[in-house]
């Protein structure tokens, strides 16, 4: 299993899409269109741990394309969630710090992935306001992702990018001893990519920017060029 989450840390690089931002009425069908494709991002809201609400882990289970399935859970209680992703194929499960059973629900992903017999990532992510010294206990776990977020959905606050990224270089130093991937979310555009990217991130996460393009599957390769010019090369063979 070891060498097999290796393989799959690696793949966890370059721009997530935003399978949400496309139009509802046909979601698989602007996925197709974009050339390059390597991950898609499911944000998962419950109404509850955020306001906004969105589809479930049917949308993981129909999406027929290879690639990454990373699905970023922002509910109030991601334990009882965490069974049902998996089962859908998500490659990644990225639980939030500021939820209830942050800590049961990243070692849920990892039983789960045993069970399964298959890598699954499991992911931390973090809201703006949260400050990093108050993430030790969750760090110490080791995630096999950390996701910074540039805004916060439970305020409306426009997304700081410029912040995200030296908050994401922070924890890059704080989390040296075990490289998670490094991701960031949140306002990704092509006028604010080489902000996001300052600081090296491994992956990030756009998705109205693609979708709302004259040309997603340009703005696509735009944004991916970017982000992988400015690549640190991580070390993720934990």
């Amino acid at each position: 299993m070891i060498s097999v989450t290796r393989a799959l840390r690696a793949r966890a690089r370059g721009i997530g899409v935003g399978v949400f931002a496309a139009p509802a009425a046909a979601m698989g069908a602007a996925l197709d269109a974009l050339d390059g494709l390597e991950v898609v991002h499911f944000d998962i809201m419950d109404g509850v741990f955020v306001p906004q609400l969105t589809g479930g882990a049917a949308f993981v289970a129909a999406l027929g394309t290879e690639v990454l399935r990373d699905v970023h859970l922002m509910v109030a209680n991601p334990s009882a969630q965490v069974a049902g992703f998996a089962a859908a194929g998500a490659d990644i499960i990225t639980v939030h710090a500021e939820a209830p059973g942050a800590a049961e629900a990243l070692a849920r992903v990892r039983a789960e992935a045993e069970r399964l017999g298959r890598p699954i990532l499991a992911g931390l992510g973090v809201m703006p306001g949260t400050e990093i010294a108050d993430l030790d206990a969750l760090l110490a776990l080791e995630p096999d992702l950390v996701l910074v977020l540039a805004l916060d959905p439970r305020d409306g606050a426009p997304a700081n990018v410029p912040e995200a990224a030296a908050r994401l270089a922070a924890l890059r130093a704080r989390c040296a001893p075990f490289a998670p991937v490094l991701a960031i979310d949140g306002g990704i555009t092509d006028k604010s990519i080489e902000a996001a990217c300052a600081t090296g991130a491994d992956l990030v996460v756009s998705g109205s920017a693609i979708f709302k393009a004259a040309d997603p599957a340009e703005m696509l390769a735009r944004l991916s060029a970017v982000r992988a010019a400015n690549d640190l090369g991580g070390d993720h063979a934990k």
